[in-house]
């Protein structure tokens, strides 16, 4: 059985597909970064999601955005627009920023 079936080391999983793409060129490695950055994202949505007690059902009664599309954006299986994100933050009472990966931003005050 595979790493991740086994319950086996994620983290070692990954550094070895980031070498794979490493090895297949710059193409591969910026798939990577954006799988990333994707899923990071994705990550944060359901985290605040959560956060708030609310249901993939009470996220649609509150942004008009269906259920099913909610749970294929929470599941990798939807490329979202924008609007559909800031919709879902909004509704969240979260926000969208852009950050610089190589400075520290503090919050706004």
């Amino acid at each position: 059985m595979n790493k991740l079936g086994t319950g086996g080391d994620f983290t070692a999983f990954m550094e070895d597909l980031e070498r794979e793409a490493r090895e297949e060129g710059s193409a591969a490695v910026a798939e990577m970064e954006a799988l990333h950055e994707y899923y990071g994202l994705v990550s944060q949505l359901i985290k605040l999601r959560r956060h708030r007690q609310m249901t993939q059902k009470q996220l649609e009664s509150a942004t008009g955005i269906p259920q099913s599309e909610i749970s294929r954006i929470e599941s990798g299986r939807a490329n979202p627009t924008l609007a559909t994100l800031r919709t879902l933050v909004r509704a969240l009472g979260g926000e969208i920023r852009i950050v610089d990966r190589h400075e520290v931003v503090s919050a706004p005050s």
